[in-house]
């Protein structure tokens, strides 16, 4: 299985956005086979898949990322574990032994299961109820807004 992971340094980078390096690690026969880097554009996402369909790669791992390139992903047909973070050497440790890196690799916020639907690189700005009631968040996001304080850029 080739797996790729975004990093930064040796943990993986909070953002796929803005991310500029790419580990590739084929693991066979429960052991780390090749491991390498590579660099990657990630505003090119369609040029990004094609590099990961190029290599091989079967999973991605990211941190957070936006809903084009993780559509973009999906569609063909690689594997998205988005919103993780943590040491790559630890995470493909567990790959490696087998083990599930969720929850226990989840970013912080994403272990609430609450919350897990939102942390998959799909919506991620805070919605309204279709009642009007909407979370807490949204109703702060939309009074900021409201006041002219908000510009939907995620800050409040």
């Amino acid at each position: 299985m080739i797996t790729a992971l975004t990093v930064w340094e040796n943990r993986i980078s909070p953002v796929f956005d803005s991310s500029r390096t790419l580990l590739v690690a084929e693991i066979e026969d429960k052991k780390i086979s090749n491991r390498h880097y590579e660099p990657f554009n990630p505003c090119l996402p369609s040029h990004f898949a094609d590099r990961l369909n190029a290599l091989g790669v079967e999973v991605l791992i990211c941190g957070a990322i936006s809903q084009h390139p993780a559509d973009i992903i999906e569609a063909i047909g690689i594997k998205l574990l988005a919103f993780i973070t943590g040491n790559t050497d630890e995470l493909l440790e567990n790959l490696v032994k087998n083990k599930s890196i969720v929850p226990a690799f989840l970013m912080p916020g994403c272990r609430n299961r609450n919350h897990m639907k939102n942390c998959k690189g799909k919506k991620i700005i805070p919605r309204q109820s279709k009642k009007g009631g909407g979370s807490n968040a949204a109703k702060r996001w939309n009074r900021a807004e409201r006041s002219g304080q908000g510009k939907r850029t995620g800050e409040m």
